[in-house]
């Protein structure tokens, strides 16, 4: 099978599934965006580091760690209360925060999107400070903790020097003197690296990093819609649904795939269309049915569609097509009298001369003594089931008539259109 075929079985024979596959969630889409409102996004900056960031990867880690606090439950839920918004705490988090960084600076911008253009701009505020407090005052109490302690231990060591001091100054005996000399000089040393342990703590303190707010006003917009995006992937996700429905309809119950396919199946030839002019079909039935020796053409459609345009092809011939025997008389006489317009009327043929010869009728018009000369033409749209072509195989074994040709049945226009 030809990709040709393929296309035509798959694609062709279930147009209807896959286009109602395809609309269906489009028009799913279009219906909740008509009925969703508008949301607003609301930006604060926030600087997390004095300094430029070394690298892209300190810039996104800085902006993550932005992002993983502004989605914190807790800090939101602070945040909204604040706010004075009501709302759930973990499905904003979830949902309407976001982060992201501005190029490789150490600004973080903090985005929250709200349906209201004034709950917007509270909560994204509110939130932005609570995430600088935090990164501020997060690993705050433990330096404090270090701080005190070290306060603790200077004092500590500043006492145990102070009474040496007053030891030594009462000691008289050079022996004694010595030791209580050795015991100062190590508590002076002890005190020494306390005080800069606690200048150098003192001193981070100093010089550490604040997260600030840039600007105190959010800026507030509207949220692009979604439209374009969503209606993209819904037609995506329609039409593979769509072609994988063809595909398990197709295995289930397989189709032609194309009139061509059935003109090789049955061996015969293909003489027209139901679209092409009512004497162009006649004629190529009426010589057709001559070369075989057939006398009567039995139509015989393979769908019931087909069907009913066999009883109005049936009542169409007799009265409208003239056949190729007078047609080719009037253009011998036309030959032989040379370049003139007067060729005479065309005289319209009835019944009797239409086919010298030639009868058309359905499958239960034929007459005892007409089944020796009757012949077929199947008239097919070249998508119908295998399953319809398996019954007309049996009739046609069962009747052993001679399948003069084949009719692509492509609507009822011809009938009524050109004559």
């Amino acid at each position: 099978m030809t990709i040709e075929e393929m296309l035509q079985r798959i694609v062709k024979g279930h147009l209807l599934v896959i286009a109602l596959c395809t609309l269906i969630p489009l028009g799913l889409v279009l219906a909740l965006q008509v009925q969703s409102s508008p949301t607003y996004v609301a930006t604060m900056r926030l600087q997390v580091l004095s300094a430029a960031p070394s690298s892209t990867t300190e810039a996104d880690g800085l902006s993550s760690r932005v992002l993983a606090l502004g989605t914190s439950p807790s800090l939101v839920n602070r945040a909204l209360s604040e706010a004075g918004v009501s709302a759930d705490a973990v499905k904003v988090a979830r949902t309407d925060v976001t982060a992201e960084r501005l190029g490789e600076s150490s600004v973080v911008e903090l985005h929250v999107r709200a349906g209201r253009p004034g709950a917007a701009a509270a909560t994204a505020k509110a939130l932005a400070t609570q995430v600088a407090n935090f990164m501020n005052e997060g690993s705050r109490s433990e330096f404090d903790r270090a701080l005190r302690g070290v306060d603790r231990a200077v004092t500590s060591a500043t006492r145990r020097r102070d009474d040496l001091i007053v030891r030594l100054q009462e000691t008289v005996e050079s022996r004694n003197r010595e030791n209580v000399q050795f015991d100062l000089d190590a508590a002076q040393r002890t005190l020494d690296h306390l005080v800069d342990e606690q200048s150098s703590l003192v001193l981070a303190n100093t010089s550490r990093d604040r997260v600030v707010l840039v600007g105190t006003v959010p800026v507030v917009t509207q949220a692009p819609s979604g439209l374009i995006p969503r209606s993209a992937l819904a037609l995506l996700l329609g039409l593979v649904l769509g072609l994988t429905m063809a595909v398990i309809l197709e295995t289930l119950r397989p189709r032609l795939a194309g009139i061509r396919v059935l003109a090789r199946s049955l061996g015969a030839p293909v003489l027209g269309a139901t679209s092409d002019a009512s004497s162009t079909l006649a004629n190529a039935m009426v010589l057709a049915a001559r070369r075989q020796g057939v006398d009567t053409v039995v139509l015989l459609g393979v769908e019931e569609r087909d069907e009913r345009l066999v009883r109005k092809l049936l009542d169409e011939l007799p009265r409208t097509w003239a056949s190729a025997a007078v047609f080719t008389s009037q253009l011998s006489g036309w030959s032989a009298g040379g370049a003139s317009d007067d060729i005479g009327p065309v005289v319209e043929p009835d019944a009797a001369s239409l086919s010298p010869g030639i009868r058309f009728t359905d499958l239960y018009g034929v007459s005892t003594a007409e089944e020796r000369t009757a012949g077929v033409v199947v008239l097919a749209s070249g998508s119908a089931r295998q399953s319809r072509l398996d019954s007309l195989d049996d009739v046609l074994k069962a009747m052993r008539w001679p399948i003069v040709g084949i009719l692509e049945s492509t609507g009822h226009r011809s009938f009524w259109g050109r004559r």
